[in-house]
This record gives structure tokens, sequence and C-alpha cells, in this order.
């Protein structure tokens, strides 16, 4: 049952995406392609070395690695999206690396899924992510819904700016209603039966990852000479997962439980770090932030940051 409710929450978010989506997104997507192609290499290169290197130093097990993985492999989505908005960073940017990596994760999840389940298997009795049944998936429960989204407010444009954010909210009430039922509901329910001891052995590593993820959109938009906002905004892309998606891959596509413990622990702190992070880069954001969650509109057409 709750695996329908993870694909379920999962094809809701992304069509609430799609009906963000315009086509001058699409347009803006190589307006600037140092600043993308730089959030693409942090999230498609860079993150996934952090979360290997952060499981093979600290000595994961097996299962818990191949979760962090999965967890590094995912794109970001929502969340990230809208905490850019928040912090008025460069809200274009962020749509632009969800639409990339959106239609990159058919081809990019199960390449790097597979050389985690490969590294971190002991005996090969981890097995290996099926590439064409995942790309597969991927493509009618993310993709599919990004179009119909999209399409829907291409037809109905009056009702998709009414939908849009009301969706938007209700995806984050249904995200974390499946995140409590996960970390609380017993294990005959389908849950997860997270202990402390293992909450004590994934936190280390889901804060590394987060951390040199938050930083590498720091170090390496400053190193490239990109603002403020472009280094937030790809600070933030590489720290913040789409974790329903990193849940669809550990509990239905894998069947394993265990790989889904690290998505959850990660989803405990990752929303507050990032704003933290974006609150170290432009400390006058703390009094914008709170009308900012009065307002109703996620991506208004206002000018973004650089």
């Amino acid at each position: 049952m709750l695996d329908v409710l993870i694909g379920t929450i999962l094809a809701l978010v992304m069509f609430s995406i799609g009906l963000s989506l315009q086509p001058v997104n699409f347009r803006r997507l190589f307006s600037n392609p140092r600043v993308l192609f730089l959030g693409l290499a942090l999230q498609l290169l860079v993150l996934p070395i952090i979360a290997f290197a952060v499981c093979f130093f600290l000595g994961l097990s097996s299962d818990f690695a191949v979760g962090v993985i999965v967890l590094s492999a995912c794109p970001g989505g929502l969340t990230s999206n809208f905490i850019s908005f928040l912090l008025r960073a460069n809200t274009t940017l962020a749509v632009s690396l969800t639409i990339c990596n959106t239609f990159l994760s058919m081809i990019t999840i199960p390449i790097i899924v597979n050389a985690g389940l490969y590294y971190f298997s002991t005996g090969g009795e981890l097995g290996q992510l099926p590439v064409l049944p995942t790309a597969g998936s991927i493509f009618l429960i993310v993709l599919v819904p990004v179009f119909a989204g999209m399409f829907f407010r291409a037809q109905w444009q009056v009702q998709a700016s009414f939908l849009q954010p009301r969706l938007r909210w209700l995806s984050i009430f249904l995200l974390a209603m499946l995140f409590t039922l996960k970390l609380f509901a017993p294990a005959s329910a389908g849950g997860s039966n997270l202990t402390m001891a293992e909450l004590y052995e994934i936190f280390p590593a889901s804060l590394l990852v987060n951390v040199g993820a938050l930083l590498s959109g720091f170090i390496f938009g400053r190193a490239l000479s990109f603002g403020r906002n472009a280094q937030l905004t790809l600070g933030v892309e590489a720290g913040i997962q789409n974790t329903s998606l990193a849940f669809l891959i550990t509990s239905v596509l894998l069947q394993n439980e265990q790989m889904l413990k690290p998505s959850l622990v990660y989803a405990m702190f990752t929303f507050f770090s990032a704003l933290l992070y974006g609150i170290w880069l432009k400390p006058g954001m703390v009094k914008v932030i709170r009308k900012e969650w009065k307002s109703m509109q996620f991506f208004p057409g206002r000018e973004e940051g650089k």
C-alpha cells in the first residue's frame, strides 16, 4: 500500500512542477550555459563522488552506503526549487537544473546506483538495478506527470495558476505524511523500523554529504566568479534531493527497506540546513522568509537574482 502511495505522491509532485513550467523556461535553459553546466556537474559528478567518499571513509554497512548513493543520484525537485524562490536566489537556474536532471535521471540514476551496488556489494548479494525497467519507471512516474502538467498549463492557464500553489502545499503535506508513515509505522505496515542505533550510524554520513554538497555550490560558484544568488542555488540544488524518488528506487524497485533509511534521515534536516546555508550567504533574508511563508505563489513572474 505504501509503495502505491510513494508512486502517487511522486507523480503529483512532478505534475505540480510541470504546472509551474512554461516554454520560456526552456528558452532560458542555455541563456547562461556556464552556470547551468556547473550545476549539472555538481549534481551528477561532485555529489556522487562526495557520497562515495563519505560512505567509504565512515565504513557504512552495504545497505546504508547504497542508500546514500541512491540519494546522491536523485535530482532536486519541489523543495529545492522552493528554497531558491524563498531566498530570492536564481529561480530560473533552479528550474532549469530540475528540468535537465529530471530528463537525464533516466540514464544517470541506473549508472550511479549500479556503481554503488557493485562497489559496496559483498559477494554480490545486493544485485543490480535493471537499466531499462528503471528508465521506464522514471519516465512514467516522473517525466509523464511533468509533461501532463505543462500540457494542462498550456491549455488551461487560469486553472493551472489556481491549482499550482494548492497542489504544491498538498504535495508538501503528502510528503510529510509519507515521511511520517515510513518513519513511525511498524514494519508490518510498510514502515522502515528505523532504530536509534541505525540513526546514529546514518546521520554523520548524511550530514557530511549534505554539508559537502551545499559548500560545493559556494566553492565552485565563487571560483568561477558567479554571484551569491547563483552560489546559493547551486548549493541548494546539489544539497537537497528528491527523497520521494529515492523512496521509489529503494523501496519499490530495489525492494530494500534498509536502503531507504538514509533518505529518511537525510530528509529530517536538509530543508533547515539549506535555509541556514542561504541565510549564511544572504543574512538579510531572515525578514523576507517570514513574508514568503505567507505567500501562496510559487514561481511568480518577477526578476530573479543572477
